[in-house]
């Protein structure tokens, strides 16, 4: 975890925008930032109407985005819920995230320093919500403790949200040659000693790690029945440019009897 919070650290500092939605087009700074927050209004306002197809969420007082990065889905999310808790474990991907949204209403953000949601009390959320973000958690056992989490911080009948990955590809082997490349071994050397992420990000093309883990369909409905919530919906997605293979949850917990 401390490695994945670093790798999101110097990824907030060369790329933010382009870390958080991965289209070619985006990188090097190239987003264009109201199509950027537009991408995020379309996938929340959609998800929502799914979510309300149920009856849920029966509160829109509070709500939580994990994994917010810059506040795409925040933003997006203010637009149904009073106030919305943008959370994420890079301190530079927050500061980015208060940068850009400092003029939205409701909206605060915060650094997560812990491995789970011990911040937070039961059932301090109406809506929970994680869209590319539970896939960058590097195990699947880390995963499986946000979702334990995100149903402990879930109010009754709130609406909980989330993406995960079914399948990903198995990563392309390393050869010793590309492992021993000097531009690699160089930028990899320089990054240890503190030489600025973005001048190597640039100026040698290294990027930062980016894991990414899939968990089972059948898993994670093992998962959210253990923790007291059930699953209202689940719906399949295309898979990515990079053949990552995706699921949409809509989820809500029973009030207590």
């Amino acid at each position: 975890m401390r490695e994945n919070r670093r790798a999101w650290e110097d990824w907030g500092r060369v790329d933010p925008l382009w870390a958080v939605l991965t289209e070619p087009d985006g990188r090097n700074g190239n987003w264009d930032i109201d199509a950027f927050f537009d991408s995020g209004r379309r996938i929340v306002d959609a998800l929502w109407e799914e979510g309300r197809r149920f009856g849920v969420p029966a509160r829109t007082v509070a709500g939580l985005d994990f994994g917010c990065g810059v506040g795409r889905l925040s933003r997006a999310l203010a637009q149904h819920v009073q106030h919305v808790t943008g959370l994420d474990i890079a301190e530079s991907m927050v500061a980015e995230a208060r940068s850009l949204n400092r003029a939205v209403a409701g909206c605060e953000f915060v650094v997560l320093r812990d491995d789970d949601l011990r911040a937070f009390a039961d059932g301090t959320f109406d809506v929970v919500l994680s869209l590319l973000a539970l896939q960058h958690v590097p195990s699947a056992t880390g995963i499986e403790t946000y979702l334990r989490e995100f149903v402990r911080v879930l109010a009754p009948d709130g609406l909980l949200i989330f993406q995960l990955p079914t399948h990903v590809p198995p990563a392309p082997a390393r050869t010793w040659r590309s492992l021993l490349r000097p531009r690699t071994r160089l930028a990899t050397t320089l990054r240890r000693l503190g030489v600025s992420p973005y001048w190597l990000y640039r100026r040698l093309g290294w990027t930062p790690a980016m894991p990414m883990t899939a968990l089972s369909y059948e898993r994670v409905l093992a998962v959210i029945s253990a923790a007291g919530s059930r699953v209202l919906s689940s719906q399949e997605t295309e898979p990515d440019h990079g053949g990552v293979e995706s699921r949409y949850y809509h989820v809500t917990r029973a009030p207590a009897p």
